[in-house]
């Protein structure tokens, strides 16, 4: 994920004076919005991928494994390619930036820890999984992962002023909830891609995965609801409630959660047959990211009028 610079230090606004808004903004852009979706949803790849190989669950085969590990590190590592190629939104990764310091952070050393077994899974895939050293590794993957995407959420959370300490408590149970479940369509779509065949409708892990859409449901809601009485608190809640555009809030965020909840949550129920089964696989991923990307805006801009009605 990319922490900008900006959200680690004071932000002086126009008259050199700390502005809280800046941390947010940088926090909330698009760029950065679309990396920390990415990157959260390798690493719920990773760990849906890591607990089905520890539990002895996936099926045999080297590409099946290789295929998950190489989405999962495409989408883990744009933070830090971002970061490599110098773009305007990404002067660090973690604190890091390797063209500045040879040793990266604390911070950053967590986040490439899944790397280790993820490398080590990737060679230990020859097309069975019951080896007990690939279990291990898919254990290590899933624990590290897990690890990885708290860690990193907290510390964008204390980033966050004291005034939205609930906002900032809730802050990494979303993140990986929200990592968890569209890390794991993305699974989905990598299983669909290379099965003839689509899962039977009562597959136990589209229950669990269905489960965690109505667990990513409850954490979004419980976000808005912390948002909304802190702005009450500070006498914004009408500026927030009211929000722009013909839709108003309430409406986009409607509509935001029928493409990253409800959407997918359809296409897992449908189980269609043949080609159709990779092509609803596949659609309902990518709306499920594009949704997580609409969702942190929306819920970025709700909060950054709130700063603004603080001053």
């Amino acid at each position: 994920m990319v922490e900008p610079n900006e959200a680690r230090s004071a932000v002086l606004g126009p008259m050199g004076r700390p502005d809280a808004e800046g941390p947010a903004r940088n926090l909330f852009s698009t760029p950065i919005v679309v990396v920390q979706t990415a990157t959260a949803t390798g690493y719920g790849l990773w760990i849906v991928l890591g607990a089905a190989l520890a539990l002895g669950l996936y099926a045999d085969g080297r590409g099946e494994v290789l295929a998950p590990l190489a989405i999962g590190l495409v989408l883990t590592g744009s933070g830090l390619l971002a970061t490599c190629l110098r773009l305007p939104f990404a002067r660090d990764w973690h604190g890091w930036n390797p063209a500045q310091r040879m040793m990266p952070t604390l911070e950053g050393m967590i986040a490439m820890m899944s790397f280790l077994p993820m490398l080590a899974l990737a060679g230990l895939a020859r097309g069975e999984n019951d080896f007990w050293a690939t279990r291990v590794a898919g254990g290590a993957l899933a624990a590290g992962s897990l690890a990885t995407l708290v860690y990193t959420a907290r510390a964008a959370a204390r980033e966050l002023p004291p005034a939205v300490a609930t906002i900032a408590n809730v802050w990494p149970l979303g993140r990986t909830v929200s990592a968890l479940f569209s890390g794991g369509l993305w699974f989905w779509a990598c299983v669909a891609s290379q099965a003839e065949t689509p899962a039977h409708p009562a597959d136990p892990w589209q229950f669990a995965l269905l489960a965690v859409a109505l667990a990513l449901g409850l954490v979004e809601g419980v976000r808005w609801r912390a948002l909304g009485q802190v702005a009450e608190e500070h006498g914004s809640g009408a500026e927030i409630a009211t929000g722009r555009g013909a839709m108003g809030l309430l409406g986009w965020r409607v509509a935001v959660a029928i493409l990253s909840v409800g959407l997918p949550s359809m296409l897992l129920l449908s189980h269609p047959a043949g080609q159709a089964h990779a092509l609803a696989a596949g659609l309902g991923a990518l709306s499920c990211v594009i949704g997580q990307c609409l969702e942190q805006r929306l819920f970025g801009r709700a909060y950054v009028r709130l700063l603004s009605g603080r001053r």
